[in-house]
């Protein structure tokens, strides 16, 4: 794998000599979207320095130097920075003056491109913005940039494909997400590092208490019957005893019966949870949110996730890519 470097201009320069480089890329708040570069002194390009640009032509590895370490000891030269998906987490999408929101809605392509908005010099472009293939839909407010496309996009099935390209400019569009699962299945017998949990006991009875004082307050009682579902009806309640957990559920801005019974059953979604799954993997056709399956023997749980990270590793021209999803 070659790695391409500039100077802080952005010009091309050459190609970087026996690198050792970790670098990661994926989902906001899961993965680290920043690099480590090490480079022997006497096989460094002075001008390859703060600001500069390195990338392997064609895919998203690559990024911007911010920070530079001297061994003088071990002549080496430490270069760490953000990737290009890093760099979208140092910017927040706020909306127009005197609106509340700034609404993104119709093409995926041409809501990701309002979202940049020339930004980053022009580093980053956004292609396909005559392509209606996938329509999105959601508000931003306030919201890191990264986090934003992610979510944008998500209204539409869609992720975020980045790719630096010979033209010298980063290159931005949202891409179907793929359900890889029946051909990327993984489990036990790939001996690979798995975590897997089993949800938390769910609460199968909700007290719910609305506004007023005493016997005037609005209460409602919800049990779980035998299929799972909510009732108000105890007698159909399907845990009792020593199997019964309770959630109490305040809300006084409800001054209804039909208001506190709406409110109740968005908390008891939020509270929800469910079996999860942290596992890396090697691939060499995945892409970052697709989604690959696993099974897990001993609980018996069966997954399909999404891919959270990638991971490249080069080492005395060892080049290693590996996945992770979950909190991996």
């Amino acid at each position: 794998m070659e790695l391409i470097y500039t100077n802080a201009n952005y010009k091309e320069l050459g190609i970087l000599r026996n690198p050792t480089l970790d670098l990661e890329i994926g989902k906001y708040s899961i993965a680290s979207n920043d690099f480590e570069l090490s480079l022997d002194k006497d096989e460094w390009d002075s001008s390859f320095n703060y600001g500069s640009l390195f990338y392997c032509e064609g895919t998203e590895y690559g990024g911007i130097v911010k920070q530079i370490k001297v061994d003088t000891a071990n002549d080496k030269i430490t270069f760490k920075g953000y990737t290009f998906r890093g760099l979208l987490e140092k910017e927040y999408v706020q909306p127009p003056q005197n609106d509340a929101y700034l609404v993104l809605k119709g093409s995926a392509n041409t809501c990701l491109n309002a979202m940049i908005d020339n930004r980053f010099d022009d580093l980053f472009v956004v292609d396909d913005l005559d392509d209606t293939s996938i329509l999105v839909n959601y508000q931003v407010r306030d919201l890191n940039l990264l986090e934003a496309c992610e979510k944008v996009l998500a209204t539409g099935n869609a992720k975020l494909y980045i790719e630096h390209k010979d033209d010298g400019l980063v290159h931005l569009k949202a891409k179907p997400i793929i359900d890889m699962s029946d051909t990327l299945q993984y489990d036990n017998n790939y001996q690979l590092d798995m975590v897997v949990e089993t949800a938390e006991e769910q609460y199968n009875h909700v007290l719910a208490l609305g506004q007023g004082e005493l016997t005037e307050r609005v209460r409602i009682n919800l049990y779980k019957n035998v299929l799972g579902e909510w009732t108000e009806d105890e007698s159909q309640a399907y845990y009792r005893g020593i199997n019964r957990k309770t959630y109490k559920y305040d809300d006084t801005s409800s001054e209804t019966r039909d208001a506190l019974l709406e409110n109740v059953m968005k908390k008891i979604k939020e509270l929800e949870t469910s079996d999860s799954l942290d596992i890396a993997f090697d691939s060499d056709n995945a892409e970052l949110f697709d989604i690959v399956g696993a099974k897990e023997y001993i609980t018996g749980i069966n997954f399909k996730q999404p891919i959270q990270q990638k991971i490249l590793k080069i080492s005395n021209d060892d080049v290693n890519i590996s996945y992770g999803v979950g909190n991996y």
